[in-house]
């Protein structure tokens, strides 16, 4: 009757979370971090971005060993066509993660000519970390969806119990 994530979205939605809580890779160094503020909790020195580590560690570790953690009830009209969406934008968000920690060792790779500056992984970089919301917001979406779901499911509980 519920819900239930297949592998491709849980490896997806758990990529997407390291994503954000692990500042790995080319959108998240050096002048591309300084440009475009990657920090999610950037405002607060130490003590943020080591929360946000715990939880996103604690989240990865929650979907991986217990089941049904990413399970819903059905769901239906705008709530189902949210979720659809957010999953597509996890499995976009995967992608432009595992594109934002392999960039820099393909740009070298793959470009001969390198400018002295380094333009290039600079905007490479940036562009990358525009596009890594994607997979913050497909998270945001299916969780949201989930919630909605999980109230409907808890007040049709309650109606029948009453009467």
């Amino acid at each position: 009757m519920h819900h239930q994530p297949s592998f491709a979205l849980k490896f997806s939605y758990c990529l997407v979370i390291l994503g954000t809580v692990v500042p790995v890779g080319l959108a998240n160094s050096g002048w591309v971090a300084l440009a475009t503020g990657a920090t999610p909790m950037g405002m607060i020195p130490f003590l943020g971005p080591i929360l946000l580590l715990a939880l996103g560690l604690y989240r990865i570790y929650l979907v991986w060993r217990m089941k049904g953690t990413l399970d819903s009830p059905p769901l239906s009209g705008g709530i189902a066509a949210l979720r659809a969406i957010g999953v597509f934008c996890i499995h976009l968000g995967a992608v432009i993660t595992i594109a934002a920690w392999s960039a820099g060792p393909l740009m070298r790779l793959l470009i001969k000519q390198q400018t002295e500056s380094g333009a290039e992984f600079f905007v490479v970089g940036v562009y990358l970390s525009l596009v890594a919301g994607i997979g913050l917001l497909g998270f945001l979406l299916f969780e949201f969806s989930r919630l909605v779901a999980f109230e409907r499911h808890a007040r049709e509980a309650a109606s029948l119990r009453r009467g």
